[in-house]
């Protein structure tokens, strides 16, 4: 894999190319190398296949440039203003970290330059207002969000440590089966169970140079476990997940233990019938609510194109007391940290909900400048009362071109991402006060096909229950439930608001392709509408 160091010689060699251009007014040049190693597991005896596949792997690297550039093609809008705007463009060129790939890409963004009236420049060093020297930030922060275990290993030894993590994840899986078949005298061939499921190993640096004065890089680790494991003949079926940063606090048995632990548990599922109760969200469940549904509402396009459930109301009560929501790139460990934005800004947390009251919302630099130059009136109507200040108290910190759960690419333009999202409280409590805090009801550990059912703005959301999910009966978790018999069908506002208890321990969780961790507890939710899906639609 490509290092660091030939990332930040090329971009800072390649502001030269940029600087002798004529035609540029501004320019960044953005260099980016992942590589990912997975491990796929398949056990079962229902086929050849007793374990670990071979280990898969693939580099991602490549250059950008992205533009500012005088004049362009003349427009209708130049016609009739007899301006010739600027405009501003991005070229990409994939596999190719050279300077002649700076030079192809710099004239591909000249190719691919707009006009674009919201588009006002590209960060400067001044707009850092006061903090810390970007090198400074780099060195305090770069152990922390890199595991030299992992940026130091070859080819060969990868495959081996992830073989290792593998086959301790299928072990952990095997010490449930193996307590099963002792419990209930049934053999261990016997083929019921199925475990499935990938272990991950990512790499990840960017380097980030631009005429302004801003010059950034940054490398990152990721080891990850996303588990599977099935009862089949009874339908039940359970979720294990891991994430860290490095190797350290990376048990690589836990979540092949949790996903076998929690299919076996759900032997024997019954129905549940169609209503309204109090609920629990295991960690899994809570990041489909609140990652992949909610999070959406806290973007700056979202609010900027008045599709967020939260327009106009900045600074008002939005969701239950109990509820903290915050994005966290310099978290310690955390498995999506970050040093920098790939358009330009050192990280930092980023809170959206404080005590249940919405104050603050992602952004790149792309909307802060474009929410910066609009009108009070226009301000307030997207976002609400006092964001004025907001913006000019704070600089944009959530500009990342990631890929799709696959690291930072020079193929995009700066996107609006979280990266260590925290479903948080000041008041914790623990899970058997929560458990008696909903007395009866139902507890969903792992839900699946989470979507808006009529847009994000509606708050109209659906769900499937299909793993690890019990009655609650008299505050303690009772029978199981069958997988993919039931369907959460709740709206956003009332699930934020109707939130009665959050525990204090959250879990780093993955969502399939997701750019962001999600550090999520469990979290107790009354009144939420469960309907009952028929065995034949399951």
């Amino acid at each position: 894999m490509l290092g660091l160091q030939k990332l930040k010689n090329l971009v800072r060699d390649g502001l030269a190319i940029l600087k002798r251009d004529k035609s540029l007014i501004e320019g960044t040049v953005y260099a980016s190398a992942n590589r990912r190693v997975v491990g796929r597991l398949v056990y079962t005896h229902h086929f050849p296949c007793q374990g670990l596949q071979e280990p898969k792997s693939d580099d991602d690297f490549g250059v950008s440039v992205q533009g500012y550039f005088r004049g362009g093609p003349s427009s209708r809008f130049q016609r009739d203003s007899g301006r010739r705007a600027p405009r501003v463009g991005l070229g990409h060129i994939a596999n190719d970290v050279s300077l002649d790939a700076v030079k192809r890409a710099l004239e591909r963004a000249k190719a691919n330059a707009i006009y674009d009236p919201d588009f006002h420049g590209f960060p400067r060093p001044e707009e850092h207002r006061g903090e810390a020297r970007p090198a400074q930030a780099g060195r305090q922060t770069y152990r922390a969000y890199a595991d030299p275990r992992l940026l130091s290993l070859t080819p060969e030894k990868e495959a081996t440590l992830l073989a290792d993590i593998s086959w301790n994840t299928l072990e952990g899986a095997f010490r449930v089966f193996r307590r099963y078949h002792q419990r209930t005298k049934t053999a261990f061939a016997d083929p019921d169970f199925i475990v499935s499921g990938d272990n991950f190993l990512m790499t990840e640096r960017a380097a980030l140079a631009s005429t302004t004065g801003v010059q950034f890089h940054d490398e990152s680790t990721i080891v990850m476990s996303l588990i599977s494991a099935m009862v089949e003949r009874t339908h039940s079926k359970g979720r294990g997940w891991g994430a860290e940063s490095g190797l350290a606090g990376f048990d690589p048995g836990r979540a092949g233990e949790e996903a076998a632990s929690a299919a076996v548990r759900g032997i024997g599922g019954t129905h549940l019938p169609t209503g309204n109760y109090s609920v629990i969200l295991g960690p899994q469940a809570a990041t489909e609510i609140f990652a992949n549904l909610l999070l959406s509402s806290f973007s700056a396009g979202t609010l900027d194109f008045r599709l967020s459930i939260f327009n106009g109301r900045f600074g008002g009560a939005v969701a239950s007391p109990l509820l903290d929501l915050y994005d966290d790139a310099t978290h310690v460990r955390g498995a999506g940290s970050k040093t920098f934005t790939d358009d330009g800004y050192r990280t930092k947390r980023i809170p959206l909900i404080e005590r249940g009251r919405f104050v603050g919302f992602l952004r790149n630099d792309y909307y802060g400048k474009k929410f910066a130059a609009q009108s009070d009136d226009v301000l307030k109507e997207k976002i609400g009362e006092g964001v004025r200040a907001y913006l000019a108290g704070d600089a944009s910190h959530s500009g990342f071109r990631f890929g799709g759960g696959g690291g930072r690419v020079a193929s995009h333009e700066p996107g609006i991402s979280a990266t260590n999202l925290f479903v948080s409280t000041a008041e914790p409590v623990s899970r058997n006060e929560l458990l008696r805090r909903v007395k009866n009801g139902v507890y969903i550990g792992a839900l699946w096909y989470t979507y808006p059912i009529a847009g994000y703005k509606a708050g109209e959301i659906s769900g499937t229950a299909v793993a690890d999910t019990f009655r609650i009966r008299n505050g303690k978790i009772a029978e199981p439930i069958r997988v993919n018999s039931l369907r959460i069908h709740a709206n956003l506002r009332d699930i934020v608001k109707n939130i009665i208890g959050i525990t204090g321990e959250p879990r780093p969780t993955i969502l399939w392709a997701s750019d962001e961790i999600t550090y999520a507890p469990e979290v107790g939710i009354a009144d939420v509408h469960l309907e009952a899906i028929r065995h034949d639609e399951a």
